[in-house]
């Protein structure tokens, strides 16, 4: 696993924007001193609850199509399309895990699912609440 993960780089990225010019390890170690990342470059749970960073909920294998087209496009249009980052690799794609948690929620709450989209839409909810 790679120190350098998308935050690090994202950092970076934004930095120089911001006409501040380090290399990816003086990014990464500023990030670390300041508790926004752990060791392996992932955010800290301090970084995430103080709403410094971002969390996706990301799924390796894509969406599976059993939980039902019409089920997960109910979930997918309650979401900004800022908050869906999609990834060079074809089944792999990231969703920021808060708007994704209101967005699962707005569709449960509008009964719009099928009983087994619920089910599933349900677990997911779960799921991504644990982490």
């Amino acid at each position: 696993m790679t120190k350098y993960t998308p935050l690090v780089k994202d950092m970076q990225k934004d930095l120089k924007k911001q006409g501040y010019h380090f290399s990816l390890e003086q990014t990464y170690q500023h990030l670390l001193k300041a508790n926004f990342i752990d060791a392996d470059g992932q955010p800290t749970k301090w970084a995430i609850e103080n709403g410094y960073v971002g969390v996706e909920y990301t799924y390796p294998q894509g969406m599976q199509a059993d939980q039902g087209q019409a089920d997960i496009m109910e979930v997918l249009n309650r979401l900004p399309q800022s908050a869906i980052h999609y990834n060079d690799r074809p089944n792999l794609s990231g969703i920021d895990k808060e708007p994704l948690k209101k967005a699962i929620k707005q569709a449960l709450h509008d009964k719009v699912l099928s009983a087994d989209g619920r089910k599933k839409w349900k677990n997911i909810l779960k799921d991504i609440e644990s982490k």
